[in-house]
Parts: C-alpha cells; sequence; structure tokens
C-alpha cells in the first residue's frame, strides 16, 4: 500500500495538468485499478480522493512544475506483468530438492483433467533440477481395473504431451513392502483388524465410538494380519484400520480402511497369490515416502487425503511432503469423468477412448490440438483450489496460433448444386491458393444452392473470377443455369473476402464455388458426421485445412471411399 499514495498523487498531478488544473477523480481511480490489479477498489478510492482533493487545491503554476519533474524522470508507470508461467516454490527457492509424481490409476488413459497432475508436476520438476515419477496405483483389482498396458498407453500421451518419463512404478508389484507397514504399524498399535459386519462398523463410527475389535492388544491383531495375508479370512470378512481420532469432525477419517481381502482379484499383474490389496490411501502415503516425494499436485477433491494420511506419517516418523491442490478442470462439453467414459464406450455410445467427445490426450491429439496449445490453458488454470471451466474459444485462439501457417485453405460446401454458366469467358482464377482455369463456352462449377437461394439480385460474382446473371431456376434441383455477366470485379474482392455469400466492395453478392468437387466427410465435435465437398487436391493424414466459414480440421484419414476429418475449431 505504501506505493499507493505515491501513485495517486503523480497521477492526479499528470491529469490536473492536461485538465486545466483539475484532476477527475474516476479516470485517477481507473488507472490505479490498472496500475495495482491485486488492491480492491474499496481500497484505492479514498486514496485517489484524497489525492485528487490535495492537488485540485494546488496552484496551476505548482502542479506544471511537478508535473515537469515527473515527466523528465519518465512520468510513465506500467502495470506490474501478470505472472507467466507458474509461482514459484519458496520452500525449493531454499533448496530443498523436488521430487514429483504423477500417481494414476491405470483403469483408463490420461485425460486433460488428470493430465493437469501430471503437467504440472513435470513443470516443477524441470523447474528446479529435480525428478518425475510416474507410479500407478493399481491397487484396485476389483472396481477399478486396470487397463491393458497402460505403461504403453501413458508413454505414448505422456510424451506427446511434452512429458519425458523417467522412473515408472506400479503399486502392485510393491505389495510385500506394504505388507511389512502394516505389520510395523499394527505391531506399535497403529492399526487393527476389523472383523465386524459393516453397517454395525459404520454405526459405531457415526456414533464416534469404537468397534469392539479395535482394543485387542498388538499380538491378537498381528495373528488376525497374518490370517488375512494368508487367505485364512474371505473376502468381507476382515479389513485392516488405521486408527485415528475418532471424534474427528470428518466421518470419513475415523478409523479409514488400510487393507481388504480380494477373493479373486482381476488384474493382469496378480501374482495367483496376493489377496490383500491396500487401499491407495495407505500404499500412496508409504510409496510417497519410501521414493522420497517432496511435492504432490493433485485435484481439491483429494486434498482430505493429506488429513488422512497424516496419521500415517505421525505413526511412523516420517515427514510429510509439501502438497498443492487445484479445483476441477472442465473444458466445453468434452467428457473428462473416466467412469463415464469407461461405461459409455461399454455401452457403444463411444468408440473408444480416442472418441471426438472425449477429452482424453488420444482425443484431443486426433481432433488436431497442440500440446503447447493444452499446457498454455493449463498454466492459465492456475493451481487455485476454483474450479477452471476452460473456453474453447481461448484454446481454439492458442492452438490456431499454432497451426494457422500450416493449414491449406478450402472453399468447403455442403449442399452442392451444379452452376451452368454459358457465354463464359476463358480466365484463370486465383482460388485457395491455387489457378483454376475456366474455360470459354460452357462452364460449370459447383456452388451452395442455399446460399444461391440468398442471392436477391439476378447478377452475383463467383469468388475471384467473374459475374453471373442467372437465368432460370433449378432443374430437378440438381444444376441452375446463368449467362457470364462480365469481369466487373467487385473491387478489392480477394481470396479472403467473406464466405459463400456475402456483399462484395462493389455490392454485389459474391459466392464460393467448386470446379472439381472432391467428398470431404467432417466429425464434429457431438460426433455428428456431415459430407460436404472441396476442390479435388492431394491431403495427407495429419494435414489441417482451413475449411471457409466453418473452421480448422485435421485429415484423420484417407484410406476410404472418401477422406475423412476430424473439426477442431473454428
Amino acid at each position: 500500500m505504501d506505493q499507493l499514495p505515491q501513485d495517486a498523487h503523480r497521477y492526479a498531478i499528470k491529469n490536473a495538468f492536461e485538465h486545466s488544473g483539475k484532476a477527475d477523480l474516476g479516470a485517477l481511480i481507473g488507472k490505479l485499478k490498472a496500475l495495482h490489479r491485486e488492491l480492491d477498489i474499496k481500497k484505492i478510492t479514498p486514496v485517489a480522493a484524497e489525492a485528487v482533493k490535495k492537488v485540485n487545491a494546488m496552484p496551476l503554476p505548482e502542479i506544471e512544475k511537478e508535473f515537469r519533474e515527473f515527466e523528465g524522470k519518465g512520468y510513465e508507470l506500467k502495470p506490474k506483468p501478470e505472472r507467466e508461467g507458474l509461482p514459484p516454490l519458496e520452500w525449493a527457492e531454499k533448496g530443498e530438492s523436488v521430487v514429483t509424481r504423477f500417481a494414476p490409476n491405470p483403469n483408463g488413459p490420461p485425460h486433460l483433467g488428470n493430465a493437469r497432475a501430471a503437467y504440472l508436476s513435470y513443470a516443477y520438476a524441470q523447474m528446479y533440477n529435480g525428478k518425475f515419477i510416474l507410479r500407478f496405483e493399481d491397487t484396485d483389482p476389483k472396481v477399478k481395473k486396470p487397463m491393458d498396458e497402460p505403461e504403453k498407453a501413458f508413454r505414448e500421451d505422456l510424451g506427446w504431451f511434452g512429458i519425458k518419463v523417467g522412473e515408472v512404478y506400479f503399486a502392485s508389484d510393491r505389495l510385500q513392502l506394504y505388507y511389512s507397514h502394516m505389520r510395523k504399524l499394527t505391531e506399535m498399535g497403529g492399526a487393527y483388524v476389523c472383523t465386524c459386519e459393516s453397517a454395525k462398523w459404520k454405526a459405531k463410527i457415526d456414533a464416534k465410538k469404537a468397534c469392539p475389535c479395535r482394543g485387542k492388544g498388538a499380538k491378537k491383531q498381528l495373528e488376525l494380519l497374518e490370517k488375512m495375508v494368508s487367505h485364512e479370512f474371505k473376502e468381507g470378512e476382515a479389513v485392516l484400520r488405521i486408527k485415528t481420532d475418532l471424534k474427528h469432525p470428518d466421518p470419513s477419517v475415523r478409523d479409514w480402511w488400510a487393507a481388504r481381502i480380494v477373493d479373486k482379484p482381476v488384474h493382469p499383474r496378480a501374482t495367483g497369490k496376493d489377496f490383500v490389496w491396500p487401499s491407495f490411501m495407505f500404499e500412496s502415503a508409504v510409496d510417497d515416502h519410501d521414493m522420497g516425494v517432496t511435492l504432490i499436485l493433485r485435484g481439491q477433491e483429494h486434498a482430505q487425503n493429506s488429513t488422512k494420511q497424516k496419521y500415517l506419517y505421525d505413526y511412523f516418523g516420517w515427514k510429510e511432503p509439501h502438497a498443492i491442490h487445484f479445483g476441477r478442470l472442465s473444458i466445453g462439453d468434452m467428457v473428462l469423468s473416466k467412469s463415464r467414459m469407461r461405461e459409455g464406450i461399454e455401452k457403444g455410445i463411444y468408440t473408444g477412448w480416442d472418441d471426438i467427445r472425449l477429452g482424453t490426450l488420444k482425443a484431443l491429439r486426433r481432433r488436431g490440438f497442440k500440446a503447447e496449445a493444452l499446457h498454455k490453458i493449463l498454466i492459465d488454470s492456475g493451481i487455485t483450489t476454483s474450479d477452471a471451466n476452460v473456453s474453447i474459444a481461448k484454446l481454439a485462439s492458442y492452438n490456431r496460433d499454432l497451426i494457422k501457417g500450416k493449414a491449406q485453405r478450402a472453399t468447403y460446401i455442403t449442399d452442392t448444386i451444379k452452376l451452368r454458366v454459358l457465354m463464359a469467358e476463358a480466365m484463370e482464377a486465383e482460388k485457395d491458393g491455387a489457378t483454376i482455369e475456366l474455360k470459354a463456352g460452357v462452364e460449370e462449377v459447383y456452388v451452395s444452392a442455399s446460399e444461391l437461394k440468398k442471392i436477391k439480385d439476378p447478377v452475383f460474382r463467383l469468388r475471384n473470377a467473374y459475374n453471373v446473371r442467372v437465368e432460370n431456376s433449378a432443374k430437378e434441383g440438381i444444376m441452375v443455369e446463368g449467362k457470364f455477366a462480365g469481369r466487373g470485379a467487385s473491387e478489392g474482392q480477394g481470396e479472403n473476402d467473406g464466405g459463400a455469400a456475402d456483399k462484395g466492395t462493389g455490392g454485389k453478392q459474391v459466392l464460393g464455388w467448386i470446379k472439381e468437387p472432391m467428398d470431404l466427410e467432417v466429425l464434429m465435435p457431438d460426433g455428428r458426421r456431415e459430407v460436404g465437398a472441396i476442390e479435388g487436391m492431394e491431403i495427407a493424414k495429419g494435414e489441417y485445412l482451413y475449411l471457409d466459414r466453418k473452421g480448422y480440421v485435421i485429415i484423420d484419414s484417407v484410406d476410404g471411399k472418401r477422406p475423412v476429418a476430424w473439426f477442431a475449431h473454428e
């Protein structure tokens, strides 16, 4: 706040000098708000009012004198630049090492929501010359079953996303380590084996009371734990729980479960002898400590994890990692829920993990978005606990900057009708970056039937070509005839003027056209498919096109009866 009164006086002097000795309060408040974005208008207004009152009471010569002094020092101040990139970590700046991890459940490939944690974790590790670990928390072999070959899928997607994966771990390979910690914790009295019926245990916990199992001695608890591990206990008969505060205001924190029995685990890495599976809450705490993780970035919905895991850290005397939580990310109508994706795929609603309606990295890449554009969106979203609703328009703007120089322009028509031009003159027309020969006599091109109907003047112009006078309406809905009506160009009309039927600067309406049509199928973001036509050209998979009056597309395949493109954005 010390700088605010100085700036208020300085700009009140400037404003007063420019307005015959009288500074304007509104103008000054606006300037100060631009300079001090972090300050509330309520704090700025009284300071500005005091400065205006003081300066307006000064004689004009004195105002001019101060103005010249300020001007001589370089009068104009600039607002503080908005922060670019990630905010610094105070503890890391002091020399503490940065080790981060991305720990997904591999029951589906990464999507933009959880890739946010991956990218930010990797970026911070890079920022401080630290280490980034990819760890699959795949210890739920019943509800969230792992996908096939998750490491391959994640390496491919994260690699495209700009993340170089080094160390990779699977929690399912580390069960013996978890069993060891379960035994130690039980021996020290920090955990117990509960054999109560689930409903009865919950009733006790809701009443903030201990179940009978909790009070058994450590020796007995260890015996019960070994019965779990040896599969003497079966699924649903026993659960290992962490002793916490039974009066904690959040019931989910009270004696949370650390491990359970699964009789028939469906898991690609299971040995067939593993029946006790830890909760991700337990195994992630053990792994974070064992791997030396110092920074965890995760969604706000996992904020309570720190509260639960603190009990483990306290029991074992471990140092807790730093944790940053951020709100949920949404982007237009894209589906970012893995459970919704999986359900939709199983029901045949979606074609796979790379369906255009999904927000997986596979789908976003296939749709033509560049990783750099997604990085900017994630940085813009920040790491606050507020939810971030990403604008498709903003993402499109970032992506457009990266691809616009690589996209070939094409006239695109979805409802073609043949236009026969009689008495035409031969000419060369420059269109969509190519030269097209129009012959003399009778020439035929294709235009949009709906746009042609909108033209009221009988004379219109074929873009970058010549004028045509309509002679008759469509014959059987497939052809229209017209006569050549001169080259009288609507001056200034160029290749980029307007769309299919825009008014040129010379007054005539301008119609896009195609000489040698080629079908193009376009898959839209809502899953709809439409078929239109573009000028015949050589196109390859992965090539970008800019379709007039539609937007950017990326060629997805050229092997079928017609090329198929995915719509990226406007």
